[in-house]
């Protein structure tokens, strides 16, 4: 149902905990599939044991989604306990509504990072797709998913 879009660090460590985190979501049907962008080294090698797809850039990574959801996490968050069931509930309303994927923390003056959940068919054409344009419909789209954690 959602393809995970990841973009790689040079920490493969926090690319192991993120990419094991999603395997219970993937295990359900959640999670169709994971995408890691730029990764080199033991990064990459993480990324294809684990089966996740590598690509170089986002666009590539976007047109090849086979899931009707696309989302991005960023690998410096954990995911909270009851991410799984937020999700789910946020798939089921009709009609589909893009979200910011955000940290339940409170309050804090340092930025936390965020990610973002779209439907694919909202996305502009593939062609010179980039990350901000799914950024834009997640901000748009008026929602607010506290589905991270901080580390």
């Amino acid at each position: 149902m959602i393809s995970v879009i990841l973009t790689a660090s040079d920490d493969p460590g926090a690319l192991a905990k993120l990419l094991t985190a999603l395997v219970p979501a993937a295990a359900e049907g959640l999670v169709r599939e994971v995408a890691v962008v730029g990764a080199a080294g033991p990064s990459a090698a993480l990324a294809d044991d684990a089966g996740a797809d590598l690509f170089a850039d986002f666009g590539a990574a976007t047109a090849r989604a086979r899931g009707p959801w696309l989302a991005r996490l960023p690998l410096a968050a954990a995911l909270a306990p009851d991410w799984i069931e937020i999700l789910a509930v946020h798939l089921a309303r009709d009609p589909p509504t893009p979200a910011r994927l955000v940290t339940r923390a409170g309050f804090s003056l340092a930025a936390a990072p965020e990610g973002w959940l779209a439907p694919k068919s909202l996305a502009p054409s593939a062609a010179g797709i980039v990350e901000q344009d799914f950024q834009r419909l997640a901000r748009r789209g008026g929602r607010r998913l506290r589905v991270l954690d901080r580390r």
